[in-house]
């Protein structure tokens, strides 16, 4: 296996390959903050269905993602491993992306759930196509570590900023529009065609960049399972992403009928409240990076997560109406979810080594196709627990909120996350990465699985 030559990387590959994260960014805010709220309170689905709804199309992904990774690591063509497939899942992730969106107005609710099942399957289809080799391209297009923490930094930019642009936008957009079925087809338009716009420009912009050639796998599909059931360290972390993922979609869900209803603000504030949020967590990444450095990522992580878990809280006691105190306590919140993306995501090149170290092979590919999957299946679950929340509450869209209904919503927001934030402190306890000192690797492959010398 040969690597090209690339000590630096051009500002164009750098540039080019961080736009491709607008996409999923863009994605991520609109799934997590307004396709229940769609679902329930425009199509006017049950919300408990809706909640279901969202989370069948991640089972699909149960499969698809981690073979997505696992094809990406054998596959060969002209292009490199990775980049055809940036392509390809843009496309159908950007087309289907619209038709979501575009669910005829006056069909059954039958006939919605259909249309909203087969076209969310789509968008799962070409997100799995896109999302796990572009993420896997991070290691390959370099392995010094500074040029890796700029390309993340580049990426991490372009994320935050996707999000607050999308975020801002949807409301007004929604508000402009004559209606809210039409500005809701609108913003799914609009947000297929960014798709497909990121997807073609990192396609093109990294059509130089540094790639490992074709590298054929050895192991047996049983024997690479073995591997992976080896890795300790990858599946707790990975229980640690989906609850913090989990929370993220809770949170982002409950949070529009929590300002609504429980703070008695007005919905547009929305596009002014989570904007706040995502700017602290900008400038919060920073330290919470260079907190980690100084005591260990692992204990930086259980601290962002419990500080997490106090703030959810802390939402009990927030009085309605005060548009002053919301906007401070999504700066605390926003602080505390800067170090619970960050240091998870941060330890994950160490169970890249843990698995080379295992398995004698690198699999760039099949580790970020788990790890993905996990953040997927997380935000699914958590705006599945939403939807029965929602159902178990009586919540009916359009109808006046009682003060007792406003109250369980707050419990609502202010609890779930907390609970799941909770469990992620658990689960990092037992972690044997993440301190400051070298991750510890097992001495020897298992005995059930044949050495294979490392390239790397």
């Amino acid at each position: 296996m040969t690597v090209a030559a690339a000590p630096r990387l051009s500002t164009t590959i750098r540039m080019g390959w961080a736009v491709g994260e607008f996409a999923i960014a863009s994605h991520m805010a609109i799934i997590s903050i307004y396709l229940l709220f769609y679902l329930t309170d425009v199509q006017h689905l049950p919300s408990a269905l809706a909640g279901t709804l969202i989370l069948i199309p991640r089972v699909f992904n149960v499969i698809t993602d981690p073979l997505m990774g696992g094809v990406s690591d054998r596959f060969r063509s002209r292009w490199g491993r990775r980049r055809p497939f940036l392509l390809v899942g843009a496309v159908i992730w950007g087309g289907a992306y619209c038709a979501m969106f575009w669910i005829p107005e006056h069909w059954t609710v039958l006939q919605k759930s259909a249309w909203f099942l087969i076209s969310c399957l789509c968008v799962n289809a070409g997100l799995s196509l896109y999302h796990v080799p572009y993420s896997a391209m991070l290691p390959e297009m370099t392995r010094d570590p500074r040029e890796r923490l700029t390309l993340s930094g580049y990426k991490e930019i372009a994320a935050r900023l996707s999000v607050l642009v999308t975020v801002m936008a949807s409301p007004m957009i929604v508000k402009a529009a004559p209606d809210a079925l039409t500005g809701y087809r609108l913003v799914g338009a609009l947000t297929g065609a960014l798709i497909l716009l990121s997807g073609t420009t990192a396609f093109l912009a990294t059509a130089k960049a540094p790639s490992e050639s074709f590298q054929p796998q050895t192991l047996t599909w049983r024997q690479q399972l073995n591997t992976f059931r080896a890795n300790k360290p990858l599946f707790r972390l990975s229980g640690v992403y989906l609850l913090s993922s989990a929370c993220d979609a809770f949170y982002s869900a409950m949070m529009i009928y929590f300002v609504t209803t429980a703070m008695r603000l007005d919905a547009g504030m929305m596009s002014v409240l989570y904007p706040v949020g995502s700017l602290t967590a900008m400038f919060m990444t920073t330290m919470w990076s260079l907190f980690g450095r100084r005591v260990g990522r692992k204990p930086a992580c259980q601290l962002a997560f419990a500080g997490g878990a106090v703030t959810f809280c802390l939402a009990l006691l927030l009085p309605a109406a005060r548009l002053d105190l919301m906007i401070a306590y999504m700066v605390v919140l926003g602080g505390c979810f800067a170090g619970i993306f960050l240091l998870p995501s941060s330890m994950t090149p160490d169970t890249v080594e843990y698995d080379q170290k295992i398995s004698g092979q690198r699999r760039e590919g099949a580790i970020y196709g788990a790890w993905i999957f996990t953040q997927q299946t997380g935000m699914a679950l958590g705006a599945f627990l939403v939807g029965l929340y929602l159902n178990l509450i009586g919540y009916h869209p359009g109808q006046a909120a009682s003060p007792e209904l406003a109250q369980m919503l707050r419990l609502g927001f202010a609890v779930g996350p907390a609970l799941l934030l909770a469990g992620g402190v658990l689960l990092l306890r037992p972690l044997t990465i993440g301190g400051r000192s070298s991750p510890p690797l097992p001495p020897t492959p298992p005995t059930s699985i044949p050495s294979y010398r490392s390239e790397y």
